[in-house]
């Protein structure tokens, strides 16, 4: 199962939505001195959670998260990153360009009806190909006239 390094912000609505999908494991982003509920602090304190220090030097906090990656027995290792809101997003795409890990949006990661395919390791240009593709068969389908004809 793959993980993803979850950005959080204050608004937590984004991230307990996240958690609470099976399929999905989480490591959480999040910056000190955010402000976050009792509530959701107690929910997530199961949750591995690597804390930002604001005024360190975003280069040292990038190494002493791939340390604490290495050096974490049984954390899940995560191969995106991402953010639920504009402000998460922005430290998803920064910190996530850091540390090497490609960003998927918000949406990529909201249930579509039916079937839940796990996400695959695949380059960040990749990510929506399935989408794009979908069923060639179908007439409806709008990326038919980008098929290589037969």
């Amino acid at each position: 199962m793959n993980a993803i390094l979850l950005a959080e912000s204050p608004r937590t609505a984004f991230a307990e939505s996240v958690l609470g999908r099976g399929e999905v494991r989480v490591v959480l982003l999040r910056t000190a001195g955010m402000p976050l509920s009792r509530a959701y602090l107690r929910r997530t304190a199961r949750v591995p959670t690597f804390t930002l220090d604001p005024a360190a030097a975003p280069m040292d906090e990038a190494a002493r998260y791939l340390r604490w990656v290495k050096g974490t027995k049984g954390l899940p290792r995560p191969w995106f990153v991402s953010g639920g809101d504009a402000e998460a997003g922005e430290v998803a795409r920064r910190f996530g360009a850091l540390v090497d890990l490609p960003e998927l949006t918000p949406e990529q990661l909201v249930p579509a009806p039916g079937p839940v395919p796990a996400l695959a390791r695949e380059p960040w240009w990749r990510d929506g190909r399935a989408l794009l593709e979908g069923d060639l068969s179908d007439p409806g389908n709008s990326a038919r006239s980008l098929a290589p004809s037969a």
